[in-house]
């Protein structure tokens, strides 16, 4: 985004204004909030306008959230940034390729996979959604409850009123959450569909194939930052899904 220079006046309600602020930040970058942002938008350097604006809900001094205030904003400075010129030289300066053509190819083929992803994850929620509705059961609230603790985290600082309300909200979303992983466990212990360690080795030489590395490398970084136990829940959900849907007929959107 652009960098932009501006001055800050807070107005009281007659008008007047407390003594100015200057701020130099880029636009984009969430360094100032939405509606300050899109009122920066709206001016050129030099000049100046009074504008409402709003605290947002997530703005760190709570306190302020959600106050209106009115103020005038000059723009002193505004830096455009010039993009690089899409040439051969840009291509091989961003990464490993010949030319501007590999370039593009690439990036259509990590555009096309980004589809794909969200094609298979949207097929995976209509098959979860289905099969719950066809099988409804209740869960323990002890259940939802561990699982809002593990969801919100850090927000266990909050105020206990905002904390309560906060899990109030969160609840028909954590309740849903819990019946899919309940479901997933069912159907995978009763259809033996538990990734194997042959199915775990295969992923490993497929992962160090393309990173060019060999597989016990491989396997001995995933097993020393953990995420084995992730590789292996992710094949067999994979395993899962595949199930699920040689099982199922899947409507297409049209």
């Amino acid at each position: 985004g652009d960098r932009v220079v501006v001055e800050l006046h807070r107005l009281d309600g007659e008008g007047e204004e407390a003594e100015p602020k200057e701020y130099e930040f880029t636009l984009g970058e969430g360094n100032a909030i939405p509606d300050v942002e899109a009122a920066i938008q709206t001016l050129t350097p030099g000049s100046d306008d009074e504008f409402d604006i709003s605290f947002p809900e997530d703005f760190p001094d709570e306190d302020r959230r959600g106050e209106a205030q009115r103020i005038r904003i000059q723009l002193l400075t505004r830096q455009v940034k010039e993009l690089p010129e899409l040439s051969d030289e840009f291509a091989r300066a961003v990464g490993n390729f010949e030319d501007l053509p590999a370039l593009r190819s690439k990036v259509e083929e990590d555009l096309e996979k980004d589809a794909e992803r969200q094609a298979e994850g949207a097929v995976r929620n209509q098959l979860l959604e289905s099969l719950l509705a066809a099988n409804p059961f209740e869960v323990p609230q002890s259940m939802v409850d561990g699982y809002l603790d593990s969801v919100i985290g850090d927000a266990q600082g909050l105020d206990p009123e905002k904390l309560t309300d906060l899990k109030g909200k969160l609840q028909p979303e954590a309740e849903t959450a819990v019946k899919r992983m309940i479901l997933i466990d069912r159907i995978t212990e009763q259809e033996g569909l538990k990734a194997t360690e042959d199915d775990i080795d295969a992923r490993v030489e497929e992962i160090a194939e393309r990173a060019e590395e060999s597989p016990s490398k491989v396997y001995a970084n995933l097993q020393k930052s953990g995420r084995l136990a992730s590789l292996e829940q992710d094949l067999t959900e994979e395993k899962l899904f595949e199930f699920l849907k040689s099982q199922s007929e899947i409507s297409e959107a049209p």
